[in-house]
């Protein structure tokens, strides 16, 4: 049941990242908010992974370990792999410090390399729970 719960938070931090994906950039704050919807979506993304490595036996107890596992039962595609790490340190920056141009250079990644394997990766865990 909570596997459930993970990625139903999964799908709505994703749909929210979606939507101020879908609206135009036009100040710092609307990147701002792209940025944090990133986060949130993150967070709930790989604590799915998380739940669904412990169904299949596999302990990730960290957002790496987790993506690590994720690679392992393909809910991330192996050629992926090193996008999602970059995504996770993407991640870290956000969460220590900020700066005009670390902003935009996330807020890009989010946008044309992130939401895509988001996307991706919510299909892949959808079908792998019951």
């Amino acid at each position: 049941m909570s596997e459930l719960r993970t990625l139903e938070n999964f799908g709505k931090a994703l749909k929210q990242l979606r939507e101020f994906v879908a609206m135009p950039v036009m100040n710092d704050r609307d990147r701002a908010g792209i940025i944090q919807a990133f986060e949130f979506t993150f967070e709930q993304c790989w604590k799915t992974f998380q739940k669904i490595a412990a169904e299949e036996g596999i302990a990730a107890a960290s957002p790496r370990q987790s993506l690590l596992a994720a690679v392992q039962l393909q809910l991330i595609g192996a050629t992926d792999e090193e996008t999602w790490l970059g995504m996770l340190q993407d991640r870290n920056r956000t969460s220590h410090l900020y700066e005009d141009s670390v902003a935009r250079e996330i807020a890009h990644n989010v946008v044309e390399r992130y939401l895509p394997l988001f996307v991706a990766a919510f299909d892949r865990c959808s079908r792998a729970l019951p």
